[in-house]
């Protein structure tokens, strides 16, 4: 995978709308691995930032909230794929936020790739895949949350593994989400062929993102 390593330095003046900072280039993946806001206005500020996911006509959806105090900063160094066409942006509430963004833009490989997902769960007491390990390859999670914007808390939510090699579903983690806040994990986790990783909403509605590295398992000679 050839690899351009990019900044995006800019400010943020317009309020209570939705910015697009980057669109995925045809044929190319974005890596986002630092998004960096300092607050310049003066009072204090809340944002989310938001991922379109272009593979299921998605529009925007907000992936996180942070309020920032004035002349405070916030970063997020969580890894935020895009894939061709997704996109990434920021809604603010006040002028004068300064961004920084650093990322990496790669070919979109075949043997292996990095792929992010971006759905809004709107039905309560139900179970979502979100990302099935396709047949052949293995998957490896890095980045997985829920953002609650159901406008109330949210008392009983979940997300779970299913072992395709043995039927068996297990509880990552569970637990109550308030409203406009995350929930989720930032360490690793594989899945092997067939198996799934879900999510369980009892509030709706639900914004799901998740980033992984999908690798095609090697042929053996002889298998």
């Amino acid at each position: 995978m050839a690899a351009q390593f990019k900044n995006l330095v800019t400010e943020i003046d317009t309020t209570g709308s939705n910015q697009t900072l980057l669109t995925c280039p045809t044929g190319k993946t974005i890596i986002i691995r630092t998004f960096h806001v300092a607050n310049e206005d003066g009072s204090n500020s809340a944002y989310f930032a938001t991922v379109a996911d272009s593979s299921i006509n998605a529009a925007a959806r907000p992936i996180f909230e942070f309020a920032i105090t004035a002349d405070a900063t916030a970063t997020n160094r969580n890894p935020i794929v895009l894939e061709s066409g997704d996109s990434f942006g920021i809604q603010t509430s006040q002028a004068n936020q300064h961004v920084h963004l650093a990322y990496v833009i790669l070919d979109t490989g075949t043997i292996q790739r990095y792929r992010g997902v971006c759905i809004q769960a709107e039905t309560a007491n139900t179970t979502n895949n979100i990302v099935t390990c396709p047949t052949g390859s293995t998957v490896i999670l890095n980045y997985f949350t829920m953002y609650n914007h159901s406008g109330g808390d949210s008392t009983d939510n979940r997300i779970e593994i299913v072992d395709s090699s043995t039927s068996t579903t297990k509880t990552v983690t569970d637990g109550q989400i308030l409203d406009n806040k995350n929930a989720g994990f930032t360490q690793a986790f594989v899945l092997e062929s067939g198996d799934q990783i879900n999510v369980y909403i009892d509030d709706q509605p639900m914004v799901i993102y998740c980033s992984y590295l999908e690798i095609r398992n090697p042929i053996i000679r002889g298998q």
